[in-house]
Parts: C-alpha cells; sequence; structure tokens
C-alpha cells in the first residue's frame, strides 16, 4: 500500500490540482467547463489560503503524484464553502479512505476558525458525492435556501448545508 501524505497547497501543484479538477469534472456524464468557469484553480493561494480559508492536497509520498484535493472557500466569517473535492479512484474506500481523511482535515479546520456554516455544491448525477455528504449532516437545499449566493461551474447542480459545531 502507498503511504498516502495530505499538507497544503502549494503553488506548484497548481497544474496538478488542475488536471484533477478536470479529470473529475469532464468525464462525460455532464456539460464540460473549464478553467475560465472556475479562475480560483489559477490563484488558490489567494481565493483560499490568503483568504481565511485552507486548500489540502493528497500526495503519494515517494512519487509526489497528487491524488486528491479539497478546498474551503471562505465567504463570511462563519460561512464556507466546500470546493474543490476530489479523489483518484484508487484511493477511495478502503484501504485509503483518503476522501474521508481530506474531509476531517477540512473540518477541523472550519471548527478551529469557528465556522458554523459550510455549503456545497455538486452535480445531479453524482450520487456515490451525495451519499457521502448525508452521512457527513449536510443537508440538501435549494439553492434560494443558501445564506450566501457564491459561483459554481455547474448549472444543474444539488446544494447541501451544513451546520457544524465549533471548538471554543
Amino acid at each position: 500500500m502507498k503511504e498516502i501524505e495530505i499538507s497544503k497547497f502549494t503553488p506548484d501543484y497548481t497544474h496538478d490540482v488542475i488536471d484533477l479538477v478536470l479529470h473529475f469534472q469532464n468525464d462525460g456524464t455532464r456539460p464540460h467547463v473549464s478553467v475560465k468557469d472556475q479562475p480560483d484553480l489559477l490563484s488558490i493561494e489567494e481565493s483560499y489560503i490568503n483568504a481565511g480559508g485552507y486548500f489540502w492536497i493528497a500526495r503519494e509520498r515517494e512519487s509526489g503524484k497528487l491524488v486528491g484535493s479539497i478546498g474551503l472557500k471562505p465567504y463570511t466569517s462563519e460561512i464556507a464553502v466546500l470546493k474543490k473535492f476530489f479523489v483518484r479512484e484508487p484511493y477511495q474506500g478502503a484501504p485509503y479512505h483518503l476522501g474521508q481523511r481530506l474531509y476531517n482535515e477540512l473540518i477541523d479546520f472550519a471548527r478551529k476558525r469557528n465556522f458554523r456554516t459550510i455549503l456545497l455544491d455538486t452535480p445531479r448525477n453524482t450520487t456515490r458525492a451525495h451519499k457521502f455528504y448525508e452521512r457527513a449532516g449536510f443537508k440538501l437545499v435549494t439553492e434560494e435556501e443558501l445564506p450566501v449566493k457564491y459561483s459554481h461551474p455547474y448549472v444543474d447542480c444539488d446544494f447541501f448545508l451544513l451546520e457544524i459545531i465549533t471548538v471554543r
């Protein structure tokens, strides 16, 4: 089993993150999206980390190959959006449970930073992702029910909301 390391995004992984994200987003099951549709991919440090959120990458320790990502983008001092959550297929589920590990990092960070609400959007046809979010306590909501409006690459998507308990 390969050892996987989760760490803070660094700019030298920008193109790897873009490749990972577009690999999943343009899998042929929904309309094509590009980097132009999501400019935050070209400014991860500014859009996430410098803004008060965070962006994690998961890499094979030995090769350095990027195998997963997740970001938390703040919109207010209490509301953030989970974005760019992708894990390459061989690392989903057992024995790596990389998606759960990345998600745990995000939730721990959100609690420590006193975010109270986490939002996300995901294409309607991603039922596996929907199940993951529902197990994690997210509730399906309409776009009109979101406490903030934010950009998302797909028109045909579902929105989820999680109220979290923060650590004081």
